[in-house]
């Protein structure tokens, strides 16, 4: 559940633990209006993709019990979390058929490692998020 009409919710779903840290700590500071919610993988992250419909879902390809192309695909075929932005983040190659079917039914990809400049760029190119920069 959203806090107010102007605050922005992203879900990171990664099994890095560093990972999601970083990508969180590093979004709260540049955004003001964005709470962020963490999944450690894919079961988990859809249960709360579905609970909290987020704005924007940062989603890992390889994870344990769910990888991203099956998350994915979950919150694609639900009238809930159809319409959520997915930024893809990997860092396996085109050839693995998991990061090339997330990425082919991700609104963006972004390839790990990436530099913060490069997150928030992707961010700020989805129309759907960019009241954040407001």
């Amino acid at each position: 559940m959203k806090e107010s009409q102007d605050m922005q919710v992203v879900l990171i779903i990664d099994d890095n633990t560093a990972v999601r840290m970083v990508i969180s700590d590093f979004l709260t500071y540049t955004f003001q209006h964005i709470k962020v919610l963490q999944a450690m993988d894919g079961v988990e992250g859809v249960a709360i993709a579905r609970e909290a419909r987020p704005d924007l879902i940062l989603l890992d390809a390889e994870m344990p019990n769910m990888n991203g192309f099956e998350v994915a695909q979950h919150l694609r075929a639900s009238s809930d979390t159809q319409t959520i932005p997915i930024i893809a983040i990997s860092s396996g190659p085109e050839s693995n058929p998991i990061v090339s079917g997330l990425r082919s039914i991700s609104d963006a990809n972004l390839p790990k490692p990436f530099s913060p400049e490069e997150l928030v760029q992707v961010v700020k190119g989805l129309k759907h998020f960019s009241r954040v920069m407001a």
